[in-house]
């Protein structure tokens, strides 16, 4: 009996996996920075510094409470300058509202219950009322300090507050912009890809359930609420691209048509989830049942390969594919034509029609950004 012997790799490769030249060294370090893992990291080490610079900036300046800088600068930091600046704004506007508040009820009505009741009531009014809806608590909680432990000097504690709450601002904002500085144009790519990938999950969800028949709801509805959470990111991300707060040159944007051909494409979707609800023993899906699945497959292949061209910054992609799948499911209706359409019930076939025209409407989104690509 022969014993297998172990065999080795030559002596250039065990060289070669043990000495990584410095380029790919350098490889693996900017595609583990572009990871989530990598992006966490770098968030926490700009709120640790930009802590550690609040607190002691403010200790030299001999401020009674420095965390609340130290508070700020961690709060307000976020993934770019624009959402860093809007972060700061609000706080410190919220910061302004509860410690105004706070004053004025500690010096008219003292440091009891009513005083307490009444100025949180007033200043979360006022900050919804203002629209700072994500400041409101923080106005509500900063009054009642004002009342509780600092009634003897309330204005001198609100402008200590303002203060260090500028401070805490200033730092993140100057961190942000110095250290890992993120471009909201590389973001927003980063969100459309990513919101691509769910909205793929999405619609082969919807288009399972339209062909057999079995919808799986509560996925559905977990994956709706990551889309929602990206698409409301996208805007915001849309929104400082168009300000100029990127540090990409114009040729490197995105097309600002992505935005709004993702939306529709999520309202198409939509669409098509809400007559795959609505259906019941529906009979005639199967008559181009073979059709509806070339154009899912097509589709849901579309939608990553642009999620990877816009991450990656392709300029040229063909969706040739897409255009036969396109033809022969408007074919194959045509030929079906010739059935009588009244041994089907109304309702049936508008259900089908609706899902029908809205999958050709997705992929003729799909091949809109395509050809946007060379504009992105």
């Amino acid at each position: 009996m022969v014993k297998p012997h172990k065999t080795f790799p030559p002596p250039d490769n065990q060289s070669t996996s043990q000495h990584k030249s410095p380029r790919q060294i350098i490889t693996a370090l900017n595609n583990w920075a572009c990871s989530p893992d990598g992006i966490l990291a770098k968030m926490a080490l700009k709120m640790a510094i930009a802590s550690v610079i609040s607190l002691v900036v403010a200790q030299c300046l001999r401020w009674e409470y420095p965390f609340y800088a130290v508070i700020a600068a961690i709060i307000v930091m976020s993934s770019t300058h624009g959402s860093t600046l809007t972060l700061g704004i609000q706080r410190l506007i919220g910061t302004a509202i509860g410690a105004i508040g706070g004053a004025i009820f500690a010096i008219t009505l003292g440091s009891n219950p009513w005083s307490l009741g009444i100025s949180g009531f007033v200043t979360i009014l006022l900050a919804n009322y203002w629209k700072f809806n994500e400041t409101a608590k923080l106005a509500g909680y900063l009054s009642a300090i004002v009342i509780l432990s600092h009634n003897q000097s309330p204005w001198l504690y609100a402008w200590g507050r303002f203060l260090e709450t500028l401070l805490g601002i200033f730092v993140a904002l100057l961190v942000n912009n110095l250290i890992f500085p993120a471009s909201a144009g590389i973001q927003l790519r980063r969100c459309l890809s990513q919101t691509l990938v769910a909205l793929e999950e999405f619609y082969g969800l919807v288009v399972d359930g339209a062909l057999t028949g079995n919808y799986q709801r509560s996925k559905a509805d977990e994956i709706k609420a990551n889309i929602i959470s990206s698409l409301q990111k996208g805007r915001q991300l849309c929104k400082e691209v168009r300000q100029g707060q990127t540090r990409q040159p114009p040729e490197k944007q995105v097309n600002e048509a992505w935005e709004f051909l993702v939306r529709r494409i999520w309202e198409h979707i939509l669409t098509m989830e809400h007559t795959v609800l609505a259906r019941e023993h529906d009979k005639f899906w199967h008559m181009l049942s073979p059709q509806l699945t070339q154009l899912a497959q097509e589709t849901r292949s579309a939608m990553f390969a642009l999620a990877h061209a816009v991450k990656s910054h392709q300029s040229h992609l063909c969706l040739s594919n897409m255009e036969v799948a396109l033809t022969n499911a408007s074919a194959q209706l045509n030929h079906l034509q010739a059935i009588r359409y009244t041994d089907f019930p109304i309702n049936e076939l508008l259900r089908f029609f609706t899902f029908l025209y809205t999958m050709e409407e997705v992929g003729r989104k799909l091949q809109r950004m395509t050809d946007t690509l060379t504009n992105s």
